[in-house]
């Protein structure tokens, strides 16, 4: 008779392993110290000691080893530190999460869809949130642009997406965080606009133009057209956030929202301006899978609420 084949062999050599020893090799690897690990889990330190034998003969590797009066992590340790967080996430959200999460003694990873303005205006309180209120929660922030990514959400590879979505597939759920409006910045001493912004300023001077894709052309065209007039874009680029760093260095005109604008212009020598012509506002929208939830998911949803709401109104 043949060999096993190595499927059946895998499971049986998992069903051998006492699978708290992953809770032990977790907190050995954050704590590099096996008196730290034991503190952090409950076990004394003969016992963290006695689990650390175990490991080392289980994997065929130290994990920990001494560096003067420090131990640090071996490559094998290295490598298996992130994994193994993001493992006993999983199961820690599998098992229990969908009936309550404490934040405080939480070990998840939260992914989070977004594009470069809502990172820069809502991340800021949120990372605060989750620092303070679940220090042992991590953060995976994924660029996005587009329509919303129902696909990613259905496979369980994002938890939410947050943007200005054109179009929402029916299988999602959608919440509105906040709205939004434009406005124009130039640089300081610039020559053409030096106190209030006019059309006729506006349609003299060349633009800056951040053009994300799938979104078509931007906004002030569209209201320009109306108007059978059309601006020169000269410069464009895929990011709000090198936008106003273009712009403070040029004589160019640039139309964002005034959020970011805001943030930008602390650092920059920019001017804020209204627009010189109407300009739609827009909402800023939070969306996840409309299969049923977990209490860690709602309770993520909800201090996004609270960093949106955080933002200060634009009077």
């Amino acid at each position: 008779m043949g060999a096993p084949s190595g499927r059946p062999q895998s499971r049986v050599a998992l069903s051998s392993i006492d699978l708290n020893l992953l809770v032990a090799l977790d907190a050995l690897l954050r704590d590099c110290s096996v008196g730290r690990a034991g503190r952090r889990i409950g076990l004394s330190q003969p016992a963290m000691s006695h689990a650390l034998a175990r490991l080392r003969d289980l994997l065929g590797d130290p994990i920990l080893v001494r560096e003067g009066r420090i131990m640090r992590r071996t490559a094998v340790g290295e490598r298996l530190a992130p994994r193994l967080v993001q493992l006993l996430s999983d199961v820690e959200s599998t098992l229990f999460d969908r009936r309550s999460f404490v934040p405080g003694r939480a070990r998840r990873r939260f992914r989070i869809a977004t594009s470069d303005y809502c990172g820069a205006v809502v991340m800021p309180d949120l990372v605060a949130r989750l620092r303070k209120l679940a220090p042992g929660v991590e953060l995976e922030v994924h660029a996005h642009s587009g329509p919303a990514p129902a696909e990613q959400l259905a496979r369980g590879e994002l938890d939410v997406a947050l943007g200005v979505f054109l179009h929402v597939d029916d299988s999602l759920r959608i919440q509105d965080l906040f709205q939004e409006r434009f406005c124009c910045v130039v640089r300081h001493g610039h020559p053409v606009v030096r106190g209030t912004l006019t059309l006729a300023q506006f349609l003299a001077c060349d633009h800056l133009l951040v053009s994300v894709p799938d979104y078509g052309p931007g906004v002030v065209d569209f209201a320009l057209a109306q108007r059978s007039l059309q601006r020169r874009v000269s410069v464009r680029v895929p990011s709000f956030l090198a936008a106003p760093i273009v712009v403070a260095g040029s004589d160019l005109i640039l139309t964002l929202p005034e959020r970011i604008a805001r943030l930008m212009a602390r650092g920059q020598r920019l001017r804020i301006l209204p627009p010189p012509l109407e300009l739609a506002p827009f909402t800023v929208q939070m969306v996840w899978r409309g299969s049923p939830d977990d209490a860690a998911l709602a309770w993520l949803r909800d201090q996004l609420t609270q960093s949106a709401a955080t933002i200060a109104i634009i009077g």
